[in-house]
């Protein structure tokens, strides 16, 4: 359903190449073909191979624009977990380094003039690519490990990354000089972009922002894809739905208690609490359709998946929104034992935030601004 949605979007907007990553393979080699038919745009890998070491697709593409013959190949990392794979046993993984060897000097061979290399590697694994001194102009990484990144040079080599948060679109320009045309570069041009081997770099991100319109084409797609996916998410939240989270001194026979516990003797903050945005995390779930979604209600509730806490979304009751004993952990001890401070978590630090607030989900989100909003009483800030 959402390898549809992508493929049919990657259709429309003319899709050039497309290399084949460990998530791409999630539903395994078998289901990534039946889609690869359903693509207009070539599916490519020089080092995925079948048992016998025979590659599954296209090691290469050779296009020519602006009468640059330009050559694409892609690779996946050899660190590829093939026991999580369905019909992970039917794949092979050759070296990636010694397949761009060969892959790079057969390009040659056949005229290309630059040559872009496509992979799902690391940052480090993408830097000594480019310090063996192949004819690399330039790699593309979208390993899960770099969010956006400084382009940097590894010898003659451009390396830069994808934006894994899907945040941003990538725009890299690139323009061949001689000798005159690097002298008709402005001050600016020079100080935004890179020269590198006789060739002009400008790269940048451009961020994607709620205000801007959606597609009329693909936007009617995604939203039919959200909706059967919600309606999923429905069908299948089960008691045992449960996911893992990081435990806040959810030890020993400690259980959540609930806002309105906390309320009794904390009135003034359970007012600044009920005034947050934490008051009403799950609602927002609920008007946006989304709380059967397993990957949103662990940081729109209480203590989902915790022990001590719940797992059965049909049934939340008072475990809704982001409650006190979300930052401050269970707190049956510390009611029972008449509000003893050694029974509650009491810190109040940016790792707790940040458990839920991370960059992708909550890119505006700054600690002390947040803090002082929600839970501060009047404390100076430092």
């Amino acid at each position: 359903m959402v390898a549809d949605l992508i493929i049919s979007s990657y259709n429309f907007m003319g899709c050039d190449a497309f290399n084949i990553g460990a998530y791409d393979l999630s539903l395994g080699i078998d289901f990534l073909k039946r889609e690869e038919k359903k693509a207009k745009f070539p599916f490519i890998s020089a080092n995925l191979c079948d048992s016998h070491g025979q590659r599954l697709f296209k090691p290469y593409l050779l296009y020519t624009i602006d009468g640059v013959k330009v050559g694409i190949f892609g690779l996946i990392d050899k660190r590829l977990k093939l026991a999580k794979i369905p019909g992970g046993h039917k794949l092979k993984v050759k070296d990636p380094f010694e397949e761009a060897g060969k892959i790079t000097a057969e390009l040659r061979s056949k005229g290309a003039q630059y040559i872009i290399l496509l992979t799902n590697m690391t940052g480090l694994k993408c830097r000594k690519m480019g310090h063996r001194g192949l004819p690399i102009n330039l790699i593309i990484g979208s390993s899960k490990k770099n969010q956006i990144s400084i382009p940097l040079v590894a010898k003659n080599t451009y390396i830069t990354h994808l934006d894994r948060g899907g945040k941003c679109i990538g725009y890299l320009e690139v323009k061949f000089l001689d000798d005159d045309k690097e002298k008709q570069l402005s001050a600016t041009e020079r100080y935004e972009g890179k020269i590198v081997d006789g060739l002009y770099y400008y790269n940048r991100f451009v961020k994607l922002k709620l205000s801007m319109p959606d597609h009329p084409v693909i936007a009617p797609k995604v939203t039919a894809v959200l909706e059967k996916i919600k309606r999923l998410q429905a069908v299948k939240a089960t008691t045992n739905m449960t996911i893992p989270t990081k435990k806040l001194a959810a030890t020993g026979d400690k259980k959540y208690v609930g806002v309105q516990t906390c309320r009794k003797c904390h009135p003034q903050r359970y007012t600044l609490w009920q005034n947050s945005a934490h008051a009403r995390a799950y609602h927002a779930l609920i008007l946006r359709g989304q709380e059967f979604d397993k990957e949103c209600i662990g940081c729109h509730s209480l203590g989902y998946g915790r022990k001590g806490g719940f797992s059965d979304l049909h049934n939340i009751g008072f475990y809704a929104n982001v409650q006190c004993e979300s930052c401050h952990g269970p707190g049956s001890l510390h009611v029972a034992l008449k509000g003893d401070p050694s029974k509650i978590v009491k810190k109040k630090e940016p790792a707790v935030c940040l458990q839920c607030h991370i960059e992708e989900k909550s890119p505006e989100f700054n600690f002390q601004k947040y803090f002082h909003k929600t839970c501060s009483l009047g404390e100076k800030k430092k």
